[in-house]
């Protein structure tokens, strides 16, 4: 595509895709889709979007597909808080086809911080913008959940248009038509908070995401420098929660999902103390630090710091402990000699089913020694099951019963069209046998022998409607055949439609050879 519009500082590549349109006079949505990506079904996504790489064709070769999606989609927001190996993963489904999996894998659909309901625009910057480059684009900042106002000019305006895009195939340009200049209200502190803390991570530039062994460690220092931690390790989760209730308004955090519940164990403030195993959103992590921390702090400094703690150690190998370490009784706990005699006479599933408690102890503190020696434990042959369905004796009868059907249906001339799925249904559980039909060859080809096509169905309405008529007419009409059929000559097909002219023609054969008679 020629010409293709260079993207503006902080604007998102939808609005430069949407503004490219707008360049070439495109009109139709699948037409632009065509012209820039060579397909008319990508989805126009605004936030993370896909198809990067055919994107990238058309711009400078300093615009790589990764440089698109740290500078020109919401996608720093999310990377930092997600493991290495699947932000890599969804910087390569950004390049390609991604298919909803990018949304996923981000944790942004099962978020409890939804995004927006719109799209929104600042008009203070849009006048800028207007001054500036002549056109109005859409900014990522403005799209950013949490953030609700621009601290230069007020609050937020939002369109007409709905997120998710309900057309989702259309790209919508900024432009004076969908965002009209009103006035607008003064910014809220909170959102500012927010807004400042979310420009430093849309800034950052591609690098290492933290683990999550990492980001529970941080969380658990964060806790005992803030002062709460009871005793050795116990977090006191009651005076966070009351410090962020402090902190932030309540009706701020209910707006977003982030409502704090004191007296309930599945909050999502207990769970970013406890041991990650799941990504955090952005705002989320936000909102504690602003709480716990001093002014003057940066989320980027924060993910630098957790990206700088130490890695769990890997466990040890086989080799390195030794298998005539594991079987001996030499320096073990009087657990792990008790658990060493159970699989002495029975299988790990076995012992575990017959001393639950010992096996929660050691799944707790000896859980490389557990798994070690469960898998030395020789395993027992499984034996083979014979087939518990004879498949020829069902095909024998399936075949059976359907030339009964077969015999009765060709009895009565009229009736539905047979086609495959009508005569599995007069043989019962129709899903069950499309399922296994390859394992019934006889009745496999039964079927596709008797199975009535479309031009078959309606070549036997006609007949059917002839020979009704006859009894009336001499020579049916034409219309009267189609109509009493139940067509149409549009729906008619080629087979259906030489068949009724082989009629017509008979009938003016047989009425000249009657005039000859006479």
């Amino acid at each position: 595509m020629l010409n293709f519009p260079i993207p503006y500082p902080e604007e998102l590549i939808y609005s430069t895709v949407a503004r490219a349109g707008i360049r070439k006079g495109i009109v139709s949505p699948k037409e632009l889709l065509t012209e820039i990506y060579g397909n008319h079904n990508v989805i126009a996504t605004l936030d993370l979007p896909n198809q990067l790489s055919r994107i990238s064709r058309w711009l400078p070769p300093d615009y790589s597909v990764e440089v698109i999606a740290y500078c020109h989609t919401l996608f720093p927001l999310y990377a930092p808080f997600i493991p290495e190996e699947r932000r890599k993963r969804c910087l390569a489904w950004m390049a390609g086809e991604s298919r909803g999996a990018v949304h996923l894998a981000m944790g942004v659909a099962a978020s409890l911080v939804k995004v927006p309901g719109r799209v929104r625009y600042c008009p203070g910057c849009l006048k800028e913008q207007q001054r500036t480059y002549g056109e109005y684009f859409w900014k990522r900042e403005w799209q950013i959940a949490g953030v609700d106002c621009c601290e230069k000019h007020g609050e937020l305006l939002h369109t007409a248009i709905t997120r998710p895009l309900v057309d989702q195939h259309r790209y919508h340009d900024a432009s004076p038509a969908t965002c009209p200049i009103f006035p607008q209200k003064p910014a809220r502190n909170e959102s500012k908070m927010v807004l400042t803390q979310g420009r430093e991570l849309l800034e950052q530039r591609p690098a290492i995401s933290p683990s999550y062994d990492q980001w529970s460690s941080h969380y658990h220092r964060l806790a005992q420098q803030s002062g709460f931690i009871r005793g050795q390790v116990h977090i006191d989760h009651a005076a966070i929660a009351k410090s962020v209730s402090d902190h932030w308004p309540a009706r701020f955090l209910r707006r977003y999902g982030l409502g704090i519940d004191r007296n309930s164990d599945y909050c999502w403030l207990r769970a970013i103390f406890r041991k990650h195993r799941k990504s955090f959103s952005y705002l989320q992590h936000i909102v504690v630090h602003q709480a716990l921390i001093p002014e003057c702090w940066s989320i980027t400094d924060v993910i630098e710091g957790v990206r700088e703690l130490p890695l769990p150690a890997p466990p040890e190998s086989l080799e390195s402990t030794g298998e005539a370490h594991i079987g001996s009784k030499d320096g073990l706990t009087p657990d792990q000699n008790d658990w060493i005699k159970m699989l002495a006479d029975r299988s790990p599933k076995k012992a575990r089913v017959a001393a639950p408690a010992l096996y929660a102890r050691l799944y707790r503190y000896d859980r490389l020694w557990l798994k070690q020696v469960n898998q030395a434990q020789p395993r027992t042959q499984v034996l083979k099951r014979k087939p518990r369905i004879d498949w020829r004796q069902r095909d024998r009868h399936y075949l059976t019963k359907l030339r009964e059907i077969l015999r009765f249906l060709r009895a009565a001339p009229r009736g539905p069209r047979h086609s495959q799925t009508y005569l599995l249904k007069q043989l019962g559980k129709l899903s069950t046998l499309e399922k296994a039909l390859n394992r019934l060859p006889r009745t496999r080809r039964l079927l596709a022998r008797y199975t009535e096509s479309v031009p078959e169905y309606q070549v036997r309405r006609l007949r059917n409607a002839w020979w009704e008529l006859k009894q009336e007419f001499q020579y049916p009409p034409r219309w009267r055949l189609i109509r009493i059929a139940g067509l149409s000559e549009t729906r008619l097909t080629d087979q259906a439609r030489k068949y009724l002219h082989g009629l017509e023609e008979n009938e003016e054969d047989t009425n000249v050879h009657g005039n000859q008679g006479q």
